[in-house]
């Protein structure tokens, strides 16, 4: 694969005067990338840096409370949204500049930012500091339902990042390949923690699975011009992520939505394009599960006398912790309970009509191989 190199900007196109106005975020008249792009973009690092910062501004409509070096708060207090019935069915007028046209311009800058970074301890907190900036996003206009707005716009971001990574993936030559897909292991754990913010609205996972899953992003399996290595990824990090997310706070109670938040991957097993896709989905996301939380499976009496032994149960304890799944479940039967509605909910997609019939045939075909009774 060839080495691609960032298009860096002359000097006479990045004084440092004009990084203050890049922060605005504006677009010119003639509907040119914003002046913010192209200091993301920029060969020298300081120059890079000092656009970070100002695309955290700008993202956040600078309305987010950030410390100072003494410890003193530069922004004011953010006015905290309310949590209760919201209006996900209202049509809202897109801040133009987080459309998916802006975003999408604005994106190209941010990759390339990325791009630009070589040092794996600075890779690692530019990695941590982009993500995190999904948490950070907000519109300028403030109304009734600003929750609703709040996270739609968190969603132009992480929806600027995957349509930037499927468009630009296969220009990524390998020695860059192991720092984007730590940028992918970042926005999947920082879009779980959106999620975890917003309470887990059941409309809010419905908007993020379909980001996923939709034209143009990295689970369209449908669409041949996206990589399948994306989706084999997000296969092999998936169900991590959420255990990291479950994991980092073991008290917090049952609150997380796990057959919710695996939708995703109950679509793509049953859109999946290849068998090699369908096989890497299962041997990495349901099959560890359902090792996991399920009883064993007794190996084959040839397996037995040979003395094959078995691999290393996999485990999950703040899953187990965490899921709603186990709600209701006795002491000690959490995992299974948890185990069995996973298993029903890849069962029951394997029933939609929309399901390819080859992978309904594969997907009926694992679950009688668990050998457990659903309801």
């Amino acid at each position: 694969m060839s080495t691609r190199s960032a298009p860096a900007p002359s000097a006479s196109e990045r004084p440092a005067k004009k990084i203050k106005s890049a922060s605005s975020g504006s677009t010119s008249a003639s509907g040119q990338a914003p002046p913010l792009g192209k200091f993301l973009a920029s060969s020298e690092k300081h120059v890079r840096d000092k656009a970070v910062q100002s695309l955290a501004k700008f993202l956040s409509a600078g309305q987010v409370k950030r410390r100072g070096p003494d410890g003193e708060d530069d922004e004011g207090e953010e006015e905290e949204l309310p949590v209760g019935d919201l209006d996900w069915d209202r049509e809202y007028e897109v801040d133009k500049r987080l459309s998916e046209q802006e975003m999408d311009k604005l994106w190209k800058g941010i990759f390339f930012c990325y791009w630009m970074s070589d040092k794996p301890l600075v890779q690692q907190a530019l990695a941590d500091t982009l993500s995190h900036l999904t948490l950070d996003v907000r519109t300028r206009s403030k109304t009734r339902n600003g929750r609703v707005e709040r996270f739609r716009c968190a969603l132009a971001y992480l929806r600027g990042f995957w349509h930037a990574v499927t468009r630009e993936w296969s220009g990524i030559d390998r020695l860059r390949m192991d720092k984007f897909l730590l940028l992918m292991r970042r926005f999947v754990f920082v879009a779980f923690k959106l999620l975890e913010r917003e309470g887990w609205d059941a409309r809010a996972i419905q908007e993020y699975n379909e980001m996923l899953v939709g034209p143009k992003g990295p689970l369209h399996v449908e669409d041949p011009k996206i990589p399948h290595s994306l989706a084999y990824h997000l296969f092999d990090i998936y169900v991590d992520e959420i255990e990291r997310l479950a994991s980092s706070d073991p008290d917090a109670g049952r609150t997380i939505p796990l057959v919710a938040l695996l939708q995703p991957m109950y679509t793509t097993a049953a859109r999946a394009a290849t068998s090699t896709m369908y096989s890497r989905l299962m041997e990495n996301v349901f099959t560890p599960l359902c090792d996991a939380l399920l009883p064993a499976k007794p190996e084959p009496a040839a397996k037995r006398r040979r003395g094959v032994s078995a691999l290393p149960k996999p485990e999950y304890p703040g899953i187990i912790a965490r899921a709603v799944e186990a709600e209701g479940a006795q002491d000690g039967e959490e995992a299974e309970a948890i185990g069995k509605k996973v298993l029903k909910g890849l069962f029951d997609e394997g029933a939609r009509t929309e399901t390819d019939e080859t992978n309904r045939r594969r997907i009926y075909r694992f679950v009688a191989e668990r050998d457990v009774e659903l309801e």
